[in-house]
């Protein structure tokens, strides 16, 4: 090979090593976040099901719908898939560490795409990096990325699908557009709302020279198509309805303000976000009259997101689709902007600022950041409050609920550090509750949601036990709206069954 041609392959070679360098480096750090908390327990009660329909899919052969309506492209294909090679492989279940190693992957993965997205939109590599940093640790992100549900893999999805669409004019082509509408529809699988994203399709069609309203009405009906034929395992078992929030419109307004601004983001990211989304409006028509699909499809998304979460508000992570789009818009304005955002978004990782103790509604006051947030929940780090609801045993056989979860239990229990046994009872909402013992059978913890079993809480109160719940919990499950008044009653009445309330430090 003649000398100047290996200068030049090696010269290529250092520029994309110099390209990638930041972002293999960022890439390793996460890395290392992620893997410290991999044998620390899964937290999610969401993903607890997803792990049992996964296991009812590979050892059972049918499929069982963790939360309606379903997410086939996770818990069939992608887990399923994952549980039926480990078993027949290598003899392994699909298990907790197994989620959690997925969930890690898919947030690696999301980065990546994102970075080569933003790098094929804008040059500035430490505009790009910034950007990747912002969505890398951005709440609900890193939430999901250490635990949490399947909102990072429709993220990917999504991500991959519009990756697909930004190529030269002379590289458009239809297959490109079916290889991104079927990534949408996997996306959709993983998320169900992500659906609204359909609406970069016909943007792209009808800003397309090549293609036009035609295509933009067929790509509508392509995407149709295509997330039929992702759902219908789904669809062959039956669509069951969401489960809803249980609000009203004005609880919805109030609590969607609050968890857009104190857990989608934190106070002053979703500040400068609105920032960048409201100054990038002003320019809206000009663009949409420039063609500029990019733009456009970066101020739809979010604004459409933001609506379709208000009438829904019931987890802050349904906002993280609009993150990476509002961090397209904010990459073309200032690097300012973007260092800004960076300093915040990694502040609010270390501490935060809310409005609600022991969901009382007071001043605002700094709390511990979303990294410590999303690494506390997990069961290894449940164990002091496990002993301090030991300590609520006392002298009566008593019946104890506090905020804490079958697995918070099992995973002590596997590891010896809490002196308690597992046994099932039967009640009349779940046919078995997970129920644990303590001093044979004079102390006993049912997990939250037995809180409803009344029929099975009196029969335990005739004879003899004292029954407990801790009051943040009560005031969780019973009056989680009454929010303006400190909560100091030390008894509560539930289902005909009278409680004792405490307080755990």
């Amino acid at each position: 090979m003649p000398g100047h041609q290996v200068a030049a392959a090696i010269g290529m070679n250092l520029s994309a090593l110099s390209r990638r360098g930041a972002l293999v480096v960022l890439l390793v750090f996460y890395s290392a976040l992620l893997v410290i908390q991999l044998d620390h327990g899964l937290a999610s009660g969401d993903a607890h099901g997803i792990v049992r329909s996964t296991r009812a899919l590979v050892n059972g052969g049918y499929l069982e719908v963790s939360r309606p309506p379903g997410h086939p492209t996770t818990e069939f294909y992608l887990f399923g898939a994952t549980g039926w090679i480990l078993l027949k492989g290598f003899g392994v279940e699909f298990g907790n560490q197994v989620f959690l190693i997925w969930q890690g992957v898919a947030a690696l993965a999301t980065l990546i795409v994102f970075y080569e997205l933003l790098y094929r939109l804008a040059a500035n590599r430490v505009r790009v990096l910034l950007a990747t940093i912002c969505l890398a640790f951005s709440n609900q992100f890193f939430f999901n990325a250490v635990d949490g549900e399947e909102f990072i893999f429709g993220l990917l999805f999504l991500l991959i699908a519009v990756r697909l669409l930004l190529v030269s004019a002379e590289s458009v082509s239809i297959r490109r557009l079916l290889l991104s509408i079927f990534c949408f529809a996997l996306a959709t699988g993983c998320r169900p709302e992500l659906v609204f994203a359909a609406i970069i399709f016909p943007i792209y069609c009808l800003f397309d020279s090549k293609l036009g309203w035609k295509y933009g009405l067929t790509s509508v009906g392509l995407a149709g198509i295509a997330v039929v034929i992702v759902w219908l395992p789904i669809l062959l078992v039956g669509v069951r309805a969401p489960y809803t929030a249980g609000m009203n419109l004005r609880e919805s307004i109030l609590g969607g303000v609050y968890r857009t601004i104190f857990q989608a983001f934190t106070p002053p990211v979703f500040l400068l976000l609105c920032w960048a989304l409201i100054t990038a409006l002003r320019d809206l028509r000009k663009q949409m009259e420039s063609k500029n699909f990019v733009f456009t499809m970066s101020c739809a998304v979010p604004l459409i997101f933001l609506a379709v979460f208000f009438l829904h508000p019931s987890k802050a992570a349904q906002l993280l689709v609009a993150l990476p789009f509002v961090l397209l818009l904010a990459i073309g304005r200032s690097l300012a902007l973007l260092l800004a955002l960076t300093s915040f978004t990694l502040l609010g990782s270390v501490v935060n600022i809310d409005i609600f103790k022991d969901r009382q509604l007071v001043r605002p006051f700094l709390t511990a950041g979303s990294y410590f947030q999303a690494v506390r929940q997990k069961p290894y780090y449940k164990l002091d409050y496990l002993r301090k609801l030991l300590d609520q045993c006392g002298n009566r056989p008593a019946i104890i609920i506090g905020n804490a979860w079958p697995w918070d239990f099992e995973y002590q229990i596997d590891r010896g550090s809490l002196p308690v046994r597992e046994k099932d009872l039967h009640g009349a909402i779940k046919r078995d509750i997970p129920t644990f013992f303590s001093r044979g059978d004079r102390c006993i913890f049912l997990p939250p949601d037995a809180a409803y079993e009344n029929a099975l809480l009196e029969e335990w109160q005739q004879k003899g036990y004292a029954m407990k719940i801790e009051a943040n919990l009560y005031r969780t499950l019973f009056a989680r709206y009454d929010v303006r008044s400190a909560f100091s009653a030390t008894t509560a009445d539930v289902g005909g069954v009278s409680f004792n309330l405490f307080h755990v430090d």
